[in-house]
């Protein structure tokens, strides 16, 4: 069901009912809150103490993971629906605006029982809070089709996008081909359905890309990221978040991952410069990534985003992960299971913490901007 004319940033109260031989089960009556339009501050203007909007993101959640042998952690198996948990928490009382999952939610790879299973654990804030998806490896890679069918995203099945530098990097993931991600969320209608698309709320231009198709130049996919960069007004939304799953920059002794992280930095890392991209947010890694503000051609300060991983939803966490030597990796957690939480209080001031189980903050940091 798609509920059309909704106003912004305006409450209101639904339920939803299920037809069965005898009438209609009727849910509880839920509170849904519409987006803030583009270019909303609050009434006291940029000089607000509370902010124009907050987002929590995060990746590679799952229903039953959290797999953990030989980390330090406590919070083992079912770590997926603890974070859901953490969710619903700090999303009390309207102080949340979206979710956005930036890939890998449920793995279900092909069950579709896992899908239902992982649908009604993220209701408790799916259902009053715009929630917002990327692709994943796990919702998407598949190795051969028939040729016959369409896959979720419109692509050919024997046309599926397996580079030569992505070595094994692309494997059959059970075979979902994007559809049970296709028919269970929506997205605007500006790109490639739930694949590549963009969004705004309030002072934020959200651009969601899939790491799981061609990017390269001259690609659909590619074309896309370049006239929507292009057509940003940046003066009311001068903030831009570049969301996929798999992080172009993440420091990490992983080669087969590390040539696609490579390969996509070389088709599209030029474009976010020349765009002053703010900040790129990606999963795929079960850990917590901050690299250096800036960060273009591996040089800080060099005006570049700042880029974060953050799978940290539920997935086992990559306990065994170990640093290449290099300069712009700035932190790294593999310790703790969380969400990514931004404020952007005005044009120029942007809040990031990445909030741990139990709404322990472990790490946070300011991005400062002077807007032309």
């Amino acid at each position: 069901i798609k509920v059309t004319d909704l106003k912004v940033n305006t409450a209101y109260v639904y339920r939803a009912g299920i037809s069965f031989g005898q009438g209609i089960r009727w849910s509880e009556y839920i509170n849904f809150w519409t987006s803030k339009p583009p270019g909303f501050t609050p009434p006291s203007g940029n000089n607000s103490s509370k902010p124009a909007i907050t987002f929590l993101a995060v990746a590679d959640q799952g229903v039953a993971n959290g797999t953990i042998t030989g980390c330090p952690n406590k919070d083992g198996a079912g770590a997926g629906r603890n974070v859901t948990r953490l969710i619903n928490s700090l999303s009390l009382n309207h102080t949340v605006d979206s979710v956005h999952i930036i890939g890998d939610l449920s793995y279900a790879d092909g069950n579709t029982h896992i899908w239902d299973q992982y649908m009604s654990m993220i209701e408790p804030f799916a259902s009053r809070i715009p929630t917002m998806v990327a692709v994943g490896n796990h919702e998407y890679d598949y190795t051969k089709g028939d040729g016959s069918k369409r896959d979720g995203s419109g692509v050919r099945t024997n046309e599926t996008f397996h580079p030569s530098w992505g070595g094994s990097g692309f494997w059959d993931e059970g075979g979902e081909c994007g559809v049970p991600l296709v028919n269970r969320f929506a997205a605007p209608n500006n790109g490639n359905s739930i694949f590549w698309y963009s969004f705004e709320q309030s002072l934020v231009h959200t651009i969601v890309l899939s790491s799981e198709h061609n990017m390269t130049k001259g690609s659909d996919q590619y074309k896309f990221l370049e006239k929507d960069l292009s057509g940003i007004n940046r003066t009311v939304t001068p903030w831009v978040v570049v969301e996929l799953h798999r992080p172009m920059y993440n420091g990490v002794k992983y080669w087969t991952q590390d040539a696609i992280e490579i390969a996509m930095r070389y088709e599209i890392e030029e474009l976010l410069r020349l765009h002053r991209v703010d900040l790129v947010m990606s999963g795929h890694y079960h850990a917590y990534l901050r690299s250096c503000d800036g960060l273009y051609l591996e040089k800080c300060s060099n005006g570049g985003p700042q880029y974060l991983t953050i799978g940290t939803g539920g997935g086992s966490l990559d306990c065994s992960l170990t640093l290449i030597t290099d300069h712009y990796t700035k932190k790294l957690d593999k310790k703790h299971f969380g969400v990514g939480r931004v404020s952007v209080y005005n044009a120029s001031a942007l809040h990031f913490e990445f909030v741990a189980l139990g709404e322990e903050v472990v790490d946070d940091f300011w991005l400062l901007r002077q807007r032309n």
